[in-house]
Parts: C-alpha cells; sequence; structure tokens
C-alpha cells in the first residue's frame, strides 16, 4: 500500500465538510469508522510500553517511521514550522492542534522533533496490522470512555507529563481535511494540563495553496505551517474547573487571531 496517498482526500470529502459546517456539527467524523480494522483497546493496552516492547518501538522507528515522517513533511506538506523558540524550558506540557489531516500527528512529531511526545488518539485509531504496529509506536494514546481503560489512560498521561514529555491533544475531536478556520474545543486537554499542573502549547497549522492539483482527484495540493503560539499556564489559585474554563478560551483566542492573521 502507499501510504503516502492517505494524505490526500476527495471531492466528497469536501462536500460532507461543506454539509457538516452548513449544518453546525464541528465534531462530526467525515470518514467512515469501522471498527473491524482495530484492535479493542482495553485495559491490557500498553500505555507505558515495558523494555521489551520500547525496543520493538526503536527498530520499528529506525527502520521506517522515521524516513517516513521526515519525507512525509519534506515532500508532501513542505512542513514549515514557525515559533518553536516558545517551547524554550518547557518540559511536561499539553500541546493541542487543530485535526486537519490523517497524518497531523506526524506533522507535529516532525515540528517537535527534539522532545519527546505521545500523541492522544480515538479508539479506533488502534489499528491491526503494518499500520497499527506504526503508529503504536509513534507514541499514540488511544482513548476509550470505557472505565477500566479511562483510568489507564489518565495514569499514562500524568505519567508522561511528570518525566518531561509532550502530550498531543486534537481538541477539536475529529479530523476535517484542510479545513482553515478554528473549530470548537472539547475540554479533555484542558482538563489533563489543569490537573496535572503543566502548561497548554497551542499548536496551529496554517495552508498555502500551492497551484498543484492531485492527478486522482483534482484536488489542490497545500503547504503547512505549523505554529507554535504563547504557551498558557493553569492558575494554582483557581480551581480545575475554573482552569479548565480559561485555559480552552485562551487557546481558542490564540487560535483564531492566528488565522485572521494567516488568512487576511
Amino acid at each position: 500500500m502507499n501510504y503516502y496517498t492517505l494524505a490526500g482526500t476527495t471531492p466528497d470529502v469536501l462536500e460532507k465538510i461543506a454539509e457538516a459546517e452548513k449544518n453546525g456539527d464541528f465534531s462530526a467524523h467525515l470518514d467512515p469508522i469501522d471498527y473491524s480494522d482495530s484492535l479493542p483497546v482495553d485495559a491490557a493496552f500498553p500505555y507505558i510500553p515495558d523494555a521489551k516492547l520500547k525496543i520493538r518501538y526503536w527498530w520499528r522507528n529506525f527502520y521506517f517511521l522515521n524516513m517516513f515522517t521526515w519525507s512525509l513533511n519534506r515532500f508532501v506538506f513542505h512542513t514549515n514550522v514557525r515559533g518553536k523558540n516558545r517551547l524554550h524550558g518547557i518540559k511536561g506540557a499539553v500541546v493541542t492542534c487543530n485535526h486537519i489531516n490523517k497524518f497531523d500527528g506526524l506533522v507535529m512529531r516532525y515540528a517537535l522533533r527534539g522532545h519527546r511526545l505521545k500523541i492522544m488518539t480515538a479508539d479506533f485509531n488502534n489499528r491491526k496490522g503494518f499500520l497499527g504496529d506504526m503508529m503504536r509506536a509513534s507514541g499514540i494514546l488511544p482513548f476509550s470512555p470505557a472505565r477500566e481503560t479511562l483510568s489507564s489512560f489518565s495514569n499514562a498521561v500524568a505519567y508522561y507529563l511528570k518525566h518531561n514529555t509532550k502530550v498531543l491533544f486534537f481538541p477539536e475531536g475529529s479530523e476535517w481535511w484542510c479545513y482553515e478556520k478554528p473549530r470548537p474545543f472539547m475540554d479533555g486537554a484542558f482538563h489533563y494540563a489543569a490537573a496535572n499542573g503543566v502548561p497548554v502549547v497551542p499548536a496551529f497549522i496554517t495552508f498555502t495553496k500551492t497551484g498543484k492539483f492531485d492527478r486522482s482527484s483534482g484536488i489542490e495540493k497545500r503547504r503547512f505551517t505549523v505554529h507554535f503560539l504563547e504557551p498558557i499556564y493553569p492558575d494554582p489559585a483557581l480551581s480545575k474547573r475554573e482552569n479548565i474554563r480559561i485555559l480552552k478560551e485562551k487557546n481558542v483566542q490564540a487560535c483564531m487571531k492566528k488565522y485572521a492573521e494567516w488568512y487576511t
């Protein structure tokens, strides 16, 4: 399989985006979700891998994933990174990003090279086969609302934040291909930042049209720019609920400001 093709989309998906936007359904999943192609996410999922599994993940990164991530960002997305200096001195942190491509986790992995990274995903992204093996090696933390799994997920997030790792969340909740505007955010990312007393580092991906078109779909290709915005810190004098609200509001405002700067 040519995995690079997953970076693109089709006209029918763009039509679904337009329809969902018209209906105000901004968290809608527009691609069919097929759990038959996914492994179950339960309490046994290795959120914190043991030494043997870490070695296996290292080999998968060394022999495939590192080069795939590099070539994807250099030759498909032509990814540019701005504002990375804003991460200087920040250890554990929640990173948020607009969810605009199936590979935006690898875009952020490229943008955050030099930093440890884990990526929160939906449970159906715990895929079977080679693709799933690579996703787990990339550091996904699949989220399941089941009680026995939620505890393991939350403990893992706390563990990684304590051990100087960035944990990436997509608070829009669903992937809309190259959708330019910020969409409404869910609370999850900000809950974990407030609960663990770590900053939120907002990232916002913008697009530049290239004038080049995909041969199969006829859709114009985009270049990506990852903008790291000013970190937002929880206030220890406030309740967790208040911190969640304020962190989310400030994150939305920062993304809206960057959107307006870039596209107007």
